[in-house]
């Protein structure tokens, strides 16, 4: 499956996208370590994507089945009407890019996560040392 969009950064001045992804990777760092087989970097970088429009629900009912699927009693600090953790592995392409980035999109079943917006999860920081901005172009293939 490959997935076209867009990154949805936060912007200081007009609009903030980053929630509690920081705290939950944080305070989850062991159970995520066990899962992926490396530490998460603290943070997710959101991309809209408009196609298809049914993503979330997809995604929430397992279509494509996911890599890793994480309790949500492993996980601290998830609001109740939050289900397990789910995650496909995706490599992140965009012009920012030499080479393909490995990361993970990452869905809590249930999640309020903006209607068309996925949360990638990634080893390293990538909003900051690739130099990427609010409404960049990026191309996302589940592998």
């Amino acid at each position: 499956m490959i997935l076209q969009g867009t990154l949805r950064l936060s912007d200081p001045d007009q609009r903030r996208t980053a929630g509690r992804f920081n705290e939950l990777i944080n305070e989850n760092a062991a159970v995520f370590e066990r899962y992926f087989g490396t530490p998460l970097f603290p943070g997710s970088l959101n991309v809209d994507v408009p196609y298809p429009p049914s993503l979330q629900k997809d995604l929430d009912a397992g279509r494509p089945p996911p890599a890793i699927r994480i309790s949500k009693t492993e996980l601290v600090g998830m609001p109740s009407y939050i289900g397990d953790g789910q995650a496909w592995p995706c490599r992140l392409r965009g012009p920012k890019f030499k080479h393909p980035i490995d990361c993970w999109i990452f869905r809590r079943i249930g999640s309020k996560v903006s209607a068309g917006v996925i949360e990638l999860v990634a080893r390293e920081a990538l909003r900051v040392p690739y130099g990427l901005h609010n409404g960049e172009a990026v191309t996302i293939e589940l592998v």
